[in-house]
């Protein structure tokens, strides 16, 4: 042995809040779940398109962790098959040469965000009425007014042409209380 040995079974934090993101993702029911730390890095006109879901204690991470959603429908985009080209050397190096233009390229993600169809279309589903009451009921629910945030997270399953997974993640969460917050709630839950 060596005082300068690394132990291979080490996991950085990151990676840990990375997969805990990644089942937590599957328990929302939701195709992105983005952590507080990744929502504060976002433009206020990207952030504006992210739904804040939950609050909770995410393995590897100290502190609590908002969770946000980027809401998309994607049954609502038609696929298109299309041969597969056979690539060859000169193809490979061209398409390489475009792909460095476009990164190169300077446009910003909300313009991006706002302007693409296909994000227009997955995003038609989810109306200003669905908003308003998931976020009127997610606050009951942060704040310990389960009664009243059953009711309205109930209203939200309706709201849409499928069922919202983070409203169905929270009822499903409050009825192992029955619905009364525990006296010690602060808002904020164990490791979804």
């Amino acid at each position: 042995g060596t005082d300068f040995k690394i132990d291979a079974s080490y996991v950085s934090p990151n990676v840990s809040v990375a997969e805990s993101l990644e089942r937590a993702a599957h328990t929302y029911g939701v195709h992105l779940l983005i952590s507080s730390n990744v929502a504060e890095t976002c433009s206020p006109s990207v952030a504006s398109f992210l739904r804040l879901i939950d609050k909770a204690l995410i393995r590897g991470s100290k502190l609590p962790l908002e969770l946000h959603t980027l809401d998309l429908d994607v049954s609502k985009l038609e696929v298109v098959q299309r041969d597969q080209p056979i690539w060859n050397t000169r193809q490979r190096f061209r398409a390489r040469q475009l792909l460095e233009v476009e990164k190169k390229r300077k446009q910003a993600c909300a313009d991006l965000m706002s302007k693409a169809e296909e994000l227009t279309v997955m995003r038609s589903s989810f109306t200003v009425k669905f908003f308003q009451s998931f976020n009127m009921g997610y606050q009951n629910y942060s704040q310990g007014e389960w009664q009243v945030a059953r009711r309205l997270l109930t209203e939200t399953k309706g709201l849409l042409p499928f069922e919202d997974g983070p409203s169905n993640a929270l009822l499903a969460y409050m009825q192992g209380y029955d619905f009364e917050a525990p006296t010690t709630w602060s808002g904020v839950r164990d490791s979804p």
